[in-house]
């Protein structure tokens, strides 16, 4: 079964300041020691079955005709990297991605999945896309919850979208 899509229009709208919880830092993947060690250690943690090798890491990425590494956030809670996001920007279209998102289980409760969501959004206004999009899993009711407050809104463009999205609705009306 294909994955959901959710999307984002740029509002225009000033970006507003990030709250970042305390203790959590935003660094860009230049900043990070190892930063392919680290990555591969956080995506193990919901988007591979196992601790995967550099090679899964260029597949994952390199794909991308945009992707560069500095797409590429670790967000730290007492210095230690527990999430990644990246967030693809086609400078052309207009157009960003949100791919790989992740976290370890000692990130859950910490605001850090509402930060990165956040974070997307204003670093797609900043690099001035105008939309973007993401593709998710049907079970993943809460960071879907996640993208819908952040600004992210369903795709019904498919009969079987609209289908899959009214019944993750009603579970999240609940």
């Amino acid at each position: 079964m294909a994955q959901l899509v959710m999307r984002w229009k740029n509002d225009g709208k000033i970006v507003e300041e990030l709250n970042i919880p305390e203790g959590v830092e935003i660094k860009n993947w230049m900043e990070v020691e190892s930063p392919v060690d680290k990555w591969l250690d956080i995506i193990q943690y919901g988007l591979s079955i196992k601790r995967e090798d550099e090679e899964f890491y260029k597949k994952a990425n390199y794909q991308y005709e945009h992707y560069k590494p500095e797409d590429c956030f670790f967000f730290t809670y007492n210095k230690e990297e527990i999430a990644t996001i990246t967030l693809i920007c086609d400078l052309v279209k207009k157009e960003g991605y949100v791919h790989m998102v992740a976290a370890k289980p000692e990130a859950r409760g910490k605001g850090i999945g509402n930060l990165m969501a956040f974070f997307a959004v204003k670093v797609f206004k900043e690099k001035g896309m105008q939309t973007a999009y993401l593709t998710t899993d049907d079970c993943r009711i809460p960071a879907i919850k996640t993208y819908l407050k952040s600004g992210f809104y369903a795709d019904l463009s498919s009969d079987d979208f609209k289908d899959r999205w009214n019944k993750i609705f009603e579970i999240i009306e609940k």
